[in-house]
């Protein structure tokens, strides 16, 4: 017994901390993320599109949206006192979702792969192709039920996180909130928006259970170890709680809150604008640079930049964090970080009026007239271009980009160490290589976007994190789980929901080419997305600013107004 008291004291002491704490909801974080990155994937399987996402798919997303609207308030309201169990509860609920998905498997398949014209297969493009499915899948429908379970409560878990997770370490550390909720962007904006990439090869494998029942029991984990961390420790700031009866009491205070809403609308129009974008980017690459983007060609890899974007997002907003942290007792004002928040959207807007802007002189692809057309010389070649894209490849004599080998009519292919070369086109008398005719030229254009892609990255992520932390110091300190739930739910509705719908259609209008419902090429037109979200980031900085010119209610004039 006595052994067990001096264990857990030793426990309580130099593991259950409030920096393990902060360690352990970054990690819920980035798994949550990644797991709702794999419960995509998964949904782009079921519908048989290999890496391209289809309608079903943004349906789900809006959805999801109107879940996150419903039901934001609620998760945050419920379980207010309790905040590490009810965080520890909602990782357990997807952590078993997770699990119940791996109960429906799937037909026998393979990685979606670029062929040749009659069909061959080019292993140099993925080591694996796409065998023959049964021609029905009985579990097709339970799994999509499922799946579709998992990514809503994959969003109503990081609802948890913000409204519990944060709030419990800034109601510790006050002082450090701004730390605290920096850490929580970078992950989300650097590793977070690079998990689909990491996990879409896996995800149309034989063992595509593997990476999903890793990140379900990873989420299992993070459940337990937040079960162990008491309701407060030493340094917790006390406060005089009010039991409220009825939830819609503190939902109308919030509503009334003028600061609040103008940041959360502002809030709202700047993750439309990052994600709607983030949502089009590949499009935007293969649309204005011709450049390959769903496979790794040696000559375009984006893993280096990957790396770089991380670094340079941690490095921007590590000057934000260390700025605005420890320099006042109980944290940033809630004025000064929607003043500086508004400011930095600014620049997020120049960086988005900059990618609108760069392209190079790609030339046309084959085909495309307004409308794409299958050229004549290929049209007997029975292309599958709705399982695995844009694979550009260009016919050297007549410097001809076709959209992928098959379309060009190429039957052969050498592998020369990663460097295609294609024979017996029919399009061509001569060989093909892979990638457009114009690659070389467009090269240093393309590498100018990858940067100014992270620089958005980066300034939206310290803006995200100024405008976070004015609705944290908008609203009195026993109400930051309920203000976050609110928020949340606004920005479920007015971003994921009409925002992703309103890019939607940007993405319908701009579409040249689409085969059962799945816009496999845009045309010029797509730089229309990056001048929207321009738009939007300009607005929600105007929004922010206008949001620091109103000051909070003190928390003593609304505990005397609750209690009269």
């Amino acid at each position: 017994m006595m052994l067990i008291t001096k264990g857990w004291f030793l426990l309580r002491k130099y593991i259950l901390t409030i920096p393990r704490f902060d360690l352990f909801l970054q990690g819920a974080l980035l798994i949550v993320v990644f797991l709702e990155s794999n419960v995509y994937l998964l949904l782009r399987r079921n519908a048989g599109t290999g890496y391209l996402s289809s309608i079903n798919e943004d349906w789900v997303k809006l959805g999801v949206g109107g879940a996150e609207f419903f039901l934001g308030a609620v998760v945050a309201w419920y379980g207010r006192g309790m905040r590490h169990f009810t965080l520890s509860a909602w990782l357990g609920a997807t952590a078993i979702s997770g699990l119940i998905v791996l109960a429906f498997p799937y037909p026998e398949s393979g990685r979606p792969s670029v062929e040749l014209c009659g069909g061959g297969v080019i292993s140099a493009y993925s080591e694996h192709h796409m065998k023959n499915q049964s021609p029905e899948d009985s579990l097709l429908v339970p799994r999509t039920v499922v799946l579709i379970i998992t990514a809503v409560l994959c969003a109503l878990t990081k609802i948890s996180v913000w409204a519990h997770g944060i709030t419990y370490l800034d109601d510790h550390e006050p002082q450090s909130g701004p730390y605290f909720y920096g850490i929580l962007i970078s992950i989300r904006l650097s590793l977070g928006l690079s998990g689909q990439n990491w996990l879409r090869s896996g995800s149309v494998r034989e063992d595509w259970w593997e990476a999903h029942v890793s990140l379900s029991m990873l989420t299992l984990m993070f459940c337990i170890l937040f079960t162990l961390f008491p309701r407060k420790m030493e340094g917790y700031k006390e406060f005089e709680p009010i039991e409220y009866n009825c939830i819609l009491k503190p939902i109308g205070r919030m509503l009334c809150n003028k600061p609040l809403m103008l940041q959360t609308v502002a809030l709202s129009l700047l993750n439309t604008a990052l994600f709607g974008y983030v949502n089009f980017d590949t499009a935007t690459i293969q649309s204005k640079f011709h450049v390959e983007t769903l496979r790794q060609d040696p000559r375009t890899a984006r893993t280096i930049m990957d790396i770089f974007r991380s670094l340079v997002i941690i490095f921007f907003v590590s000057i934000f964090r260390m700025r605005f942290s420890g320099r006042r007792s109980d944290g940033v004002k809630s004025n000064t970080a929607s003043k500086v928040g508004g400011i930095t959207c600014v620049l997020v807007t120049a960086f988005f009026a900059v990618l609108a802007g760069l392209s190079c002189g790609t030339g046309e692809i084959a085909g495309f007239n307004g409308e794409y057309m299958q050229p004549d010389c290929s049209v007997g070649c029975e292309c599958k271009s709705e399982t695995y894209g844009f694979s550009p490849v260009c016919i050297l004599n007549t410097s001809t980009t076709y959209f992928s080998p098959c379309h060009a009519g190429c039957r052969e292919y050498e592998d020369l160490n990663g460097f295609l070369l294609f024979d017996n086109c029919a399009c061509g008398p001569q060989r093909a290589v892979r990638g457009s005719c114009t690659l070389p030229s467009c090269w240093l254009v393309y590498n100018i976007y990858l940067v100014f892609f992270t620089l958005v990255l980066a300034a939206t992520a310290a803006s995200f994190l100024m405008q976070g932390m004015a609705i944290l110091r908008a609203v009195p300190r026993r109400d930051k789980p309920i203000a976050i739930g609110v928020s949340f739910a606004i920005v479920g509705v007015l971003s994921h929901v009409l925002g992703h719908f309103l890019y939607m259609v940007i993405g319908y209008l701009t579409c040249t080419y689409e085969r059962d419902s799945i816009c496999l090429f845009h045309d010029f037109s797509i730089w229309s997305v990056g001048a929207v979200s321009a738009a939007l980031a300009i607005t929600s900085g105007i929004v922010s600013i206008v949001a620091s010119r109103y000051r909070p209610t003190p928390e003593l004039l609304i505990t005397s107004h609750e209690y009269s």
